[in-house]
């Protein structure tokens, strides 16, 4: 694995644990405000990587519209963060699944932009359109990959181990 991928996969796996992380805010919708700043922010670490120009206002519409993508698939995000609102047993069902959703967002929307500045491409020639069934997939897995990190945080109780990702490939590394 060459340095600029390593330093991509461990950009990805931090943001995706503060991700997660901001999915915890009992404060409903916020979380979404957050989780956006989060994800910019892992874009522009990533195109500093990568030596890709960064223009935040046109990220904020490309990862609006990669997230649109699973929305109507995946309501669990807006339905998590909604659902702290619910007295009693609503931070406890949100607090699980905002978290899931948060991660596994940042890591797909990481994953499709870490492979299309490995091959050249930069935010001017991003088309959502043409990737929204890989990003799909990439969020499915990323479900399953945020799911195991959490249940592993939670059963060990220790912090996330550096923040960096284990393998050589992207898909399979274990976050």
């Amino acid at each position: 694995m060459d340095l600029p991928e390593s330093q991509a996969l461990r950009i990805i796996n931090r943001h995706m644990w503060l991700a997660m992380g901001v999915g915890l805010l009992p404060i409903p919708l916020i979380d979404m405000a957050a989780l956006l700043g989060i994800q910019i922010r892992m874009l522009r670490q990533l195109s500093r990587n990568y030596n890709v120009h960064f223009s935040r206002d046109i990220v904020k519409k490309l990862v609006s519209s990669l997230v649109g993508a699973v929305i109507p698939t995946s309501l669990a995000g807006i339905v998590g963060s909604a659902l702290k609102a619910v007295p009693g047993v609503g931070p406890y069902i949100g607090g699980v699944s905002m978290p899931i959703f948060a991660g596994a967002t940042t890591l797909a929307i990481g994953k499709i932009f870490m492979q299309h500045f490995e091959s050249g491409g930069t935010f001017l020639d991003f088309e959502p359109a043409r990737v929204r069934a890989y990003f799909r997939q990439e969020f499915e897995a990323g479900q399953k990959q945020a799911w195991e990190a959490w249940e592993r945080r939670r059963t060990s109780g220790a912090p996330p181990s550096n923040a960096t990702a284990a393998g050589d490939n992207p898909r399979t590394a274990d976050f």
